[in-house]
């Protein structure tokens, strides 16, 4: 998906779900018509519950959708949802330090990815560049004192690049059974 129609959607559901009350919202409206005299009207005080019930959900459920494709086109990049995360909403705020949504959130974070060798370049000092089919770049770290050896130069390589403990990525060559420490670039 391109950058300007993932704008546009993200505008769509932020209008959506600024237009639409929140869930819980919804929720206590269905229990509030349980309550309403008339058989009739209250199935439609019902019937209109659940659909905005119905409504915001799917809201929620694009809004997840869309964050969890940000984050993959993001995997690497400074500021990538690091334990530093930026309230988004003002309940939002603090929730890092609750150990329930951080190990909920931490469940969700992207681990790894795989993705294709389309080009490695090595530097005098055989310091590594590889593009990924995805787009990503990642440079071996001038650190690693590794050096990738690649024999036959025709063959399609696949990368797996991960998250490691301490917040750094490590890139696996998975045909040469080569890991190096990098960081994405691009």
């Amino acid at each position: 998906m391109n950058a300007a129609l993932s704008a546009i959607l993200a505008a769509l559901f932020v209008a959506a779900a600024a237009a639409q009350p929140s869930e819980t919202e919804a929720v206590d409206d269905a229990i509030a018509c349980l309550s309403v005299e008339g058989d009739g009207e209250r199935l439609a005080c019902l019937e209109k519950a659940a659909k905005t019930l119905q409504v915001t959900r799917i809201v929620r459920e694009e809004e997840a959708a869309a964050a969890e494709e940000n984050e993959k086109a993001n995997f690497g990049l400074a500021g990538d949802s690091g334990p530093e995360q930026v309230a988004e909403a003002p309940e939002e705020f603090g929730e890092e330090n609750v150990d329930e949504i951080r190990r909920d959130k931490d469940g969700k974070r992207i681990k790894s990815i795989k993705a294709k060798i389309v080009e490695v370049r090595l530097n005098p000092r055989n310091v590594a560049t590889i593009s990924l089919e995805n787009g990503q770049v990642w440079r071996q770290l001038n650190s690693d004192d590794k050096i990738l050896r690649f024999g036959n130069k025709e063959r399609l390589l696949t990368a797996k690049v991960k998250r490691s403990i301490l917040g750094n990525y490590m890139l696996t060559v998975e045909e040469l059974h080569q890991t190096i420490r990098v960081r994405r670039v691009k």
